[in-house]
C-alpha cells in the first residue's frame, strides 16, 4: 500500500547530486504490513538476500545499515532482529530524475543530442512499529547487546561464523505482567516505535517527523489491527463477554526506545519521559523510555 505525500525535499549534498542535472520530484511513502522473512541472512550485503524478501523491507534495511551500522557503528547482524516479521514498516521514498546526457545543439540552434535522463525512488528514511506483547522492560542501568543483557564482565552470547539467517516464528511471544513505570502499570498492551532512521544528506527537511506522525495517523485509523485473534493466542476458552477485560487490547498507549540524543525530538511528536523506565544502553548507545496516549475511538477484539 502506498500513501503519498507532498513534501519538497532538497538534499544538503548527496554524491553525484547535482542541481543543474538532478531534480528532486514528490516523495511518498509505502507500508509493508508484517511479512515473512524467512532466510533473511543477518548481517549479510542486500543483494545476497534471498529473492523472496519484500522489497520494501530491503528498502528499509538500506536506510537503516545506512544509518545505524556505517554511522553509529551497531554490528550489521544485530540490526535485525525477531521482531521485524511481526512488525509493520514504513519507507519515505524521494524520486530522483537525473539527466544522464544533456542537449547538444549544433551553430544552427538545432539539436543533434535530445536530453537523456532517468528517474529513481530512493529509500531515504524508515521507521517500524512493533506490536504487543514485548519482552519486560529494560533494566535501569543495564547494558544490552544484540538484545541480551550482558553481566559485569561485559560478556554475551555472540553469533558463530558466517550468516545468521532468521527462521520460521516459532510462535507468538507469551504476554507477560511487566515491572510498573511512570506511564505503564506493567500489563496494559502497548505498541512500539523504533528503527527511525533518514539517511544524512536528507535530514533538517521533517522526514522523521512526517514517518512518525504517517504512523500515529495510521494507528489512530486502525487502533484494533493489532488485537489478537483469541484463538491464535490460545484464548478460546474465554468468554468474549463476561471475560472481555481479559483479552489483550490495545487502549492507545505508544511507547519508544529512545536514544538519549534525539529526545527533544520525540517529545516535540508528543512523548514524555518515564523516569521510571530509567536509563540503559543497546550497542553502547544510553536509551531512556517515552510514552505517548494516543486517543482512539474503537476499542475492538478480533474474535474471529
Amino acid at each position: 500500500m502506498l500513501i503519498k505525500c507532498y513534501l519538497q525535499i532538497i538534499p544538503k549534498t548527496i554524491p553525484s547530486y547535482n542541481k543543474e542535472t538532478s531534480k528532486m520530484g514528490t516523495p511518498f511513502i509505502s507500508l509493508l504490513e508484517p511479512s515473512k522473512l524467512d532466510g533473511y541472512k543477518r548481517g549479510a550485503p542486500l543483494e545476497e538476500q534471498p529473492s523472496s524478501i519484500s522489497q520494501t523491507f530491503l528498502d528499509a534495511m538500506e536506510v537503516r545499515e545506512q544509518v545505524f551500522v556505517k554511522e553509529q557503528n551497531v554490528p550489521a547482524e544485530n540490526e535485525v532482529d525477531d521482531d521485524d516479521p511481526r512488525s509493520c514498516h514504513w519507507v519515505v521514498y524521494a524520486s530522483i530524475n537525473k539527466v544522464e546526457e544533456l542537449e547538444v545543439r549544433n551553430e544552427e540552434g538545432n539539436v543533434i543530442q535530445p536530453r537523456k535522463s532517468s528517474t529513481r525512488s530512493t529509500p531515504i528514511g524508515t521507521i517500524r512499529l512493533v506490536p504487543f506483547p514485548h519482552d519486560p522492560h529494560p533494566e535501569d542501568g543495564g547494558k544490552y547487546w544484540n538484545g541480551i543483557l550482558q553481566d559485569d564482565n561485559g560478556s554475551q552470547n555472540g553469533h558463530k561464523n558466517g550468516h545468521k539467517k532468521m527462521k520460521a516464528s516459532s510462535g507468538i511471544k507469551p504476554y507477560i505482567k511487566d515491572r510498573k513505570t511512570t506511564f505503564h502499570n506493567g500489563q496494559e498492551p502497548y505498541v512500539k516505535l523504533g528503527r527511525l532512521a533518514v539517511i544524512k544528506e536528507f535530514r533538517g527537511h521533517g522526514i522523521s517527523g512526517l514517518l512518525v506522525n504517517t504512523v500515529l495517523s495510521w494507528l489512530k485509523a486502525h487502533p484494533s489491527y493489532f488485537n489478537p485473534n483469541i484463538k491464535e493466542v490460545g484464548l478460546e476458552h474465554l468468554n468474549p463477554v463476561g471475560d472481555v477485560m481479559a483479552i489483550p487490547q490495545w487502549s492507545g498507549l505508544v511507547c519508544v526506545h529512545a536514544q538519549k540524543q534525539v529526545v527533544q525530538l520525540w517529545k516535540k511528536w508528543g512523548f514524555e519521559i518515564d523516569e521510571e523506565m530509567g536509563t540503559w544502553w543497546e550497542e553502547g548507545m544510553p536509551h531512556v523510555g517515552m510514552f505517548q496516549r494516543l486517543e482512539i475511538s474503537e476499542k475492538i477484539s478480533r474474535l474471529d
